[in-house]
């Protein structure tokens, strides 16, 4: 999120609801949802230059369940090959640490969100 110092602006740009996912991995083809997937306002177009930030949430107060948000551009997007998913990682080895792109399979994103270890 931009600082107060920035001159960044923030927008909720598009909002994607899921079906319902109960035990499930949650992810969406941000160009085309399907699998019960929908997207408002539609359609939804990447503009470039534009830093995206995107989570996803479930119910209210106390109750409320988040997933990790991700970060992403037009330009990282298209980087993405089919079967793929963008997910970002803390990397202390940079310096100074930062965040960074990070592409695994579907595959890996499944196994990884089901791992107790990433829920903490």
């Amino acid at each position: 999120m931009p600082g107060p110092s920035s001159a960044a602006t923030v927008v909720d740009d598009v909002d994607f609801i899921a079906p319902s996912l109960d035990g499930q991995i949650a992810s969406v083809r941000l160009d085309a949802p399907d699998d019960g997937w929908t997207v408002e306002p539609k359609p939804f177009v990447l503009r470039q230059g534009v830093l995206y930030h995107a989570f996803g949430y479930q119910g209210r107060g106390s109750n409320q369940v988040n997933t990790d948000y991700v970060s992403f551009s037009a330009e990282s997007v298209a980087k993405l090959k089919p079967g793929s998913a963008l997910v970002q990682r803390y990397d202390e080895r940079r310096s100074p640490p930062d965040w960074v792109d990070v592409t695994i399979t579907r595959e890996e994103f499944g196994r990884q969100g089901q791992d107790p270890a990433n829920s903490q």
